[in-house]
């Protein structure tokens, strides 16, 4: 079976900040792990202001979907794969 290419996460109720900071936090390695000042500054999430990514991190971590990590230089957050159910790998 070949691997997946993406993670397709269900509404949930989330806003669409909130939406597509966690699509991009799950099917980007790289962004996984991140500052909010790292997770603003993506340009996949240029649309928003800085406010209303703060607003969509802290509503993540407050339903239990982010994990805030504290690091020497200060929090990351990162995804908690267990919050999510009924999770769609799209294979295309």
């Amino acid at each position: 079976m070949p691997n997946p290419k993406a993670i397709d996460v269900p509404k949930l109720g989330f806003s669409d900040a909130q939406t597509d900071v966690l699509n991009i936090m799950m099917n980007k390695e790289e962004w996984d792990y991140s500052t909010v000042d790292e997770i603003a500054h993506m340009e996949e999430l240029s649309g928003y202001s800085y406010e209303a990514i703060c607003t969509a991190v802290y509503g993540l971590k407050k339903r239990g979907f982010l994990l805030e990590v504290n690091k020497p230089y200060g929090c990351v957050y990162a995804v908690n794969k267990l919050r999510i159910p009924n999770m769609m790998f799209d294979y295309s």
